[in-house]
């Protein structure tokens, strides 16, 4: 310990010695930077249309419903991609005896390790990175959004938000855990190989919503 310790006095040393006489950086203001604030009314002006790009620009298959249509879009994409066991998490609870009707096995989080599948209700999107944001909570099991190989999320447009600060604007409690989704689940460690579906879903569907949710 003594070792580490005289090691980093010696690193912090150099480092105020190699900063001696450069001029003071003043600090940024508090709050957003005015220069965003015509970035902001841009994003805002549009934020399905930009919640849409961005995710497709990430490679999420993004779809448009209404609400009474919701149970056949998301058949519909189960079907067109081979799925025939399918978790469904608690807020979206509405779609299990429709999408049994229609043929599916269908449970709850407790077959998210066994499942094609999983169907949940992303809690808000983020139109500057096509993101979805799910807050951990009794109703929001997020296995579903991370085991199974396809994940479709639902979305309703009154839960898209411009970006990072919008959505901390409206939290009035952070939760436990934040779960922040952009795009599939990919990675390039082995030999810079992007590879899809390592660390989770392969596959992201994201419907997105004109009025309520059943």
């Amino acid at each position: 310990m003594e070792e580490v310790a005289e090691a980093r006095s010696a690193i912090l040393s150099r480092i105020r010695q190699a900063l001696r006489g450069a001029p003071e950086v003043p600090r940024p203001p508090e709050g957003p930077l005015p220069t965003s604030a015509r970035y902001r009314a841009e994003v805002e002006g549009d934020l399905v249309g930009r919640f849409v790009r961005e995710a497709e620009a990430v490679g999420v298959r993004v779809h448009r419903s209404s609400g009474g249509e919701l149970v056949q879009t998301v058949a519909e994409i189960l079907r067109a991609t081979g799925v025939r066991r399918v978790g469904v998490a608690g807020n979206v609870q509405a779609l299990i005896p429709p999408l049994r009707a229609v043929g599916f096995a269908v449970g709850g989080v407790e077959v998210a390790r066994d499942a094609d599948a999983g169907v949940t209700a992303a809690d808000w999107g983020l139109a500057e990175t096509g993101s979805l944001v799910l807050l951990s909570g009794p109703a929001q099991e997020r296995l579903l959004s991370l085991l199974p190989p396809v994940h479709v999320a639902v979305l309703g447009e009154d839960r898209i938000l411009t970006d990072l600060d919008a959505l901390f604007d409206r939290l009035d409690d952070v939760p436990a855990a934040l779960t922040f989704i952009t795009g599939p689940s990919r990675t390039a460690d082995i030999e810079q190989t992007l590879t899809p579906g390592v660390h989770g879903p392969g596959v992201v569907h994201v419907v997105v919503v004109r009025g309520l949710l059943p």
